[in-house]
């Protein structure tokens, strides 16, 4: 009798498991956040169509910068640029339990074919209707895609879970505030990344720069001793056609050098799809070889090349500045709170990199300010100030570099 009921019970609670079990869709995956701090994605969006959307969302470049991850919840702070040039800013909550995902921008990670996300707006679990391996930003990644009315196409990278792009309808449509749209369709597309990098030679995007900046030390290294080896032939040179002095074509040779490195290179490697901080890590490595190389000037005691190339380097550092200064609107403000004031670390990168940075701009412009071609007093007058500057300027670059490698690589095992 026993032995029945220990039977019977066993088979009821068999029966139970299978019937709880049955209730909950196969599909239904682990909410895991593949998303973590620092990451961050741009977007591209164009509308086109009849008629128009309201103000506060006709937008036409979008940033999300992921803040901080606890659990399954975290939040992200979504920077956007307005069809009229202005921006704004604000930080989304996103909680996958709950069903927040930020109109699908961000869903749980590693979600295949079949499997299902929770929405709260309206409740519902959103099916993963396809999945593929497609080329985005320069890299092989899977992509999962799905759909309701109107996203009528929604694409996730499946690794992380984040949107990479969409194509979104509206038609004969009022919103909550009483705008009416006519037919839109916006389509919105990953444009960079730090999640990843497209591959160049073999290497990953932002190791390439580092690759491209060491190769620049060399080859400035190696220039600066051929002018060195040449100097006879140069001086032959000058003899023969008697416009071009002695220091004239040094200074032809280093104008060259300044133009090409500021104008040809970032217009090529940006061309190339390198970012904005890769071009500018490569640019920063070419002013300290050259700052370095103009050292190595000084110290064989060639005085005027050495002021020359020292005095054009800073000169073409302010320039840059300047020119960012000049394009400097209230919407860059807004863009900068939101990239280098988005967290602590971010905040501490950017003092510490100011430490070192200012004082060398500032070393700089003394440096300038003491440089004659032909004064005998300068290399004297000039040493202390040149000293101090170059110290600021490789600690600065030093900071920099060690920012750049923990932001966009692996090399130190905290990207």
């Amino acid at each position: 009798m026993k032995m029945k009921n220990v039977s019977f019970l066993a088979l009821t609670c068999i029966i139970v498991c299978f019937s709880i079990s049955a209730l909950f869709p196969t599909g239904y995956a682990q909410q895991t956040v593949g998303v973590k701090e620092g990451d961050w994605m741009e977007y591209g969006i164009t509308v086109t169509g009849t008629g128009s959307l309201p103000p506060n969302h006709d937008i036409r470049w979008m940033r999300m910068d992921v803040l901080t991850v606890d659990g399954t919840a975290f939040s992200v702070n979504i920077t956007v640029k307005y069809a009229n040039g202005t921006m704004g800013s604000s930080i989304w909550k996103f909680d996958f339990t709950e069903g927040h995902t930020g109109g699908w921008l961000i869903i749980p990670a590693n979600l295949g074919l079949g499997d299902t996300f929770f929405d709260y707006s309206p409740p519902d679990n959103v099916p993963i209707q396809h999945e593929e391996q497609k080329t985005v930003l320069g890299a092989t990644r899977t992509v999962t895609r799905g759909n309701d009315a109107i996203r009528q196409s929604k694409e996730w990278d499946k690794t992380t879970g984040i949107s990479i792009g969409s194509v979104e309808m509206a038609q004969n449509f009022t919103n909550r505030d009483g705008w009416y749209i006519e037919n839109l369709t916006m389509t919105i597309q990953a444009t960079a990344t730090n999640m990843w990098g497209r591959q160049i030679l073999g290497l990953e995007q932002s190791v390439f720069a580092l690759f491209i900046s060491g190769l620049t030390f060399m080859v400035t290294t190696a220039f600066s001793a051929l002018i060195i080896w040449q100097k006879k032939n140069l001086t032959n040179l000058s003899l023969r056609y008697p416009l071009l002095s002695k220091k004239a074509i040094p200074a032809i040779i280093i104008v060259g050098i300044i133009v090409f490195a500021y104008i040809v290179i970032p217009f090529v490697w940006m061309n190339k799809g390198l970012s904005n901080a890769e071009v500018n890590m490569i640019m920063q490595s070419v002013w300290l070889s050259l700052i370095l190389a103009s050292m190595w000037f000084r110290k064989i005691d060639k005085q005027f090349i050495h002021g020359f190339l020292m005095s054009a380097v800073i000169i073409a550092t302010f320039i840059s500045f300047a020119s960012v200064l000049l394009m400097w609107s209230p919407s860059d403000s807004v863009h900068m709170t939101s990239v280098y004031f988005s967290s602590t670390t971010k905040i501490a990168e950017f003092i510490a990199h100011g430490i070192f940075s200012i004082p060398a701009l500032a070393f700089g412009a003394w440096f300038v300010a003491l440089w004659r071609p032909n004064s005998i007093t300068f290399p004297a007058k000039s040493k202390r100030v040149v000293q101090l500057m170059v110290i600021m300027w490789l600690l600065s670059y030093l900071v920099g570099l060690l920012f750049y490698m923990k932001d966009y690589t692996i090399l130190l095992g905290v990207y």
